[in-house]
């Protein structure tokens, strides 16, 4: 499209558009015209001395009442959630009857403390928390020689049968589902199952 034709085309629909709002407006039809129905001035006696409708009812007085009286028994005060709370309380209006005492304990003989353990015991429980500690994580069976992986804390052991551990602890013996640890100086013995992760 050349220049001229775009300005032509413009101008056709700028009438078009022109002619249909004139139209429009031209074939509107007038408001209504209704009277005033309130006009400033003198009051009109005619309307004032005609009784009005519904002008026989009356107003229980009764019910208003009522319905006023439930709204002020339902009314809370509201709290002002902001407020510092408070750190005294208010004492009970009525005192509790005093506790009765208690009835009197009876004398009881002193228990009978056991004798403290002895060394050897002592040294084979300490035994018994050290082999606690391990853990059997898993098993390899290489060249006909059965290989556990143990733990302790953050160690990590790979032994065989008949091998020493921190130069105190003894592997018996290594199946696939356990590992046998005996501690060197208490024997104590303790077999260590497979700790299985899931």
């Amino acid at each position: 499209m050349t220049r001229r034709s775009q300005w032509l085309t413009l101008s056709v629909l700028l009438g078009i558009w022109a002619g249909v709002t004139l139209w429009v407006i031209a074939a509107a039809p007038d408001p209504p015209r209704v009277p005033l129905a309130y006009v400033t001035g003198k009051a009109d006696r005619a309307k004032a001395s005609r009784p009005q409708a519904g002008a026989g009812m009356k107003v229980n007085l009764d019910l208003l009442t009522a319905a006023r009286r439930r709204a002020e028994e339902a009314f809370v005060t509201p709290k002002n959630i902001f407020a510092p709370l408070t750190t005294e309380r208010t004492a009970p209006t009525r005192a509790k009857p005093p506790a009765p005492a208690p009835p009197p304990v009876p004398i009881m003989a002193a228990p009978v403390v056991p004798p403290p353990p002895s060394p050897e015991e002592l040294a084979a429980q300490a035994a018994r928390q050290e082999l606690a500690q391990f853990r059997y994580l898993g098993y390899l069976s290489r060249d006909g020689r059965e290989e556990a992986f143990l733990s302790k804390g953050k160690e990590l052991y790979i032994v065989r049968s008949e091998e020493t551990i921190e130069e105190r602890v003894r592997v018996k013996t290594v199946t696939p589902t356990g590992v046998t640890l005996q501690e060197i100086r208490s024997q104590v013995v303790r077999t260590v199952p497979l700790n299985e992760a899931k």
